[in-house]
């Protein structure tokens, strides 16, 4: 069973998913990064190419939506038949864009609920194949009578958990839904007009309503909204000012690559833009021979906060995991095994490979959503250390005459000050000619060479400016 926060109150939305009192999982959405698929726009058709049945269709962004002729439910023919330039049509998104492409669009539009989808174009019911074949004929012959000509509806494997009435409930309040947004909408100029949320929709809709036992909102016209969205909720819908999880805390924790496993392993984890590569590190059993039974036993643990971990901070794409080293075939193959096992309870979908020649294992799992490591910290720069700095000074001094000047003034960040003197020797500072004055600055990220000129002239500047100097070298 599943607890689901939902913090809207401030600018960031949050949600996170709790199951048997530990956090399984993490979502965060900020202004501007939405994300298309699922919205609904209103636009205006503003090209036809009859080469590539198609229609590109303005829908009041940047880039023109790319809309296909076997995209548009009622099409009998050529796309010049289905669409006219200058028309008005509502679009969905079905794949982002792309560099210069656009968004990709239908015109077969859907509103999902907790048990179906919507179609107000559709003209067909589809059932999932997980309901018994017996049980999805009654459900369409029930829905063939509850539905209008032009309309149709995609049942989800939870509708088998409701009744026949709550589900033709549901229908009903996505039918008047969609009535609203049209009417709303019909005339005006392209914008969108209805967006599939991450938080709260998206997030409800993706575990099944009985196994949630409830939902936490921190405002209160969140939890109208998700009484109204999800009435099979409205029960379990509590609102509470503060939240119970330390939002921040939990921030920087996923933004942190080491991991402690008990017993003794951790986890690095390192995400580039190809891939994610999780290295297993037995650091506390560093010198120590290990058994093929004790590596597979520790291999294990990690598999558990490695799959802990890919879900909280919703690795995605190609991830490979480096475990400890196991020579016996058969150890890697009970490890794949027990990988597999565990992901089975990840909601994401996702794929165990196996392992590699290099005894490193390989999986894939399916992009959703955002990670949110990767908005939450900035990109790793490649910069410097601190004895490096020392060193690039040294050759600063040395390279050149420095204009024939007497006395030079340096400044410093205090981590090189701390260094020069043990770093640098005498015999460097013999070879530098000029009086050398150094003061620190934290506001300096390594040195800068202030001044240089005659010596009564860098003394007058120290004095008027109150600098404190060393000018030991």
């Amino acid at each position: 069973m599943r607890e689901i926060s939902i913090h809207t109150n401030t600018t960031e939305h949050s949600g996170i998913v709790m199951e048997e009192g530990e956090i399984r999982e993490y979502v965060m959405e900020r202004p501007g990064d939405s994300i298309l698929t699922g919205s609904i726009f209103l636009g205006k058709v503003t090209n036809i190419d009859r080469g590539l049945q198609a229609a590109f269709v303005d829908i009041g962004r940047d880039q023109a939506a790319f809309l296909r002729n076997e995209s548009i439910p009622w099409s009998e023919g050529g796309i010049q038949q289905s669409v006219k330039e200058g028309e008005s049509i509502f679009l969905q998104v079905v794949k982002e864009p792309l560099g210069n492409k656009g968004p990709k669009v239908t015109a077969d539009l859907t509103l999902p609920g907790s048990f179906a989808v919507y179609q107000p174009f559709g003209k067909r019911v589809s059932v999932s194949k997980r309901i018994e074949d017996a049980r999805a004929e009654k459900y369409r012959d029930m829905l063939q009578g509850h539905l209008e000509d032009e309309e149709g509806c995609i049942l989800r494997t939870s509708a088998a958990t409701v009744s026949m009435d709550e589900l033709a409930e549901e229908i009903t309040h996505l039918r008047r839904r969609w009535k609203q947004i049209f009417e709303a909408n019909k005339n005006g100029r392209p914008k969108i007009i209805w967006e599939d949320r991450i938080i709260p929709d998206q997030l409800i809709r993706k575990y099944p309503l009985e196994s949630i036992t409830s939902i936490i909102v921190d405002q209160v016209e969140t939890s109208r909204y998700i009484k109204e969205t999800f009435p099979a909720l409205s029960e379990r819908v509590v609102w509470e000012k503060n939240p119970r999880v330390n939002i921040n805390g939990l921030q920087k924790e996923l933004i942190h690559p080491i991991i402690e496993v008990e017993g003794g392993a951790q986890l690095v984890i390192d995400r580039t833009e190809a891939m994610t590569v999780i290295d297993v590190n037995s650091y506390k059993y560093k010198g120590k021979t290990l058994s093929h039974q004790q590596a597979y036993e520790i291999n294990c643990r990690a598999a558990e906060a490695v799959q802990k971990q890919i879900r909280l901070r919703n690795l995605s794409g190609m991830i490979l995991i480096d475990f400890i080293s196991m020579n016996d075939k058969r150890s890697q193959e009970r490890l794949v095994q027990y990988v597999r096992k565990l992901m089975k309870n990840d909601p994401v979908k996702s794929k165990v490979l196996g392992m590699t020649r290099l005894g490193i294992l390989e999986m894939t799992r399916k992009r959703e959503w955002t990670e949110p490591p990767r908005y939450l910290a900035k990109e790793p720069k490649f910069e410097f250390n601190v004895e490096s700095h020392v060193y690039q000074l040294e050759r600063e001094l040395l390279s050149k005459n420095r204009n024939n000047a007497e006395a030079i003034l340096v400044a410093v960040n205090p981590d090189i000050y701390d260094l020069k003197k043990r770093l640098l020797s005498e015999r460097i500072s013999s070879k530098i000619p000029q009086e050398l004055f150094v003061r620190q600055d934290v506001s300096i990220p390594a040195f800068q060479i202030e001044l240089e000129g005659s010596e009564d002239m860098v003394h007058e500047a120290i004095e008027r400016r109150g600098y404190h100097v060393d000018n030991l070298f």
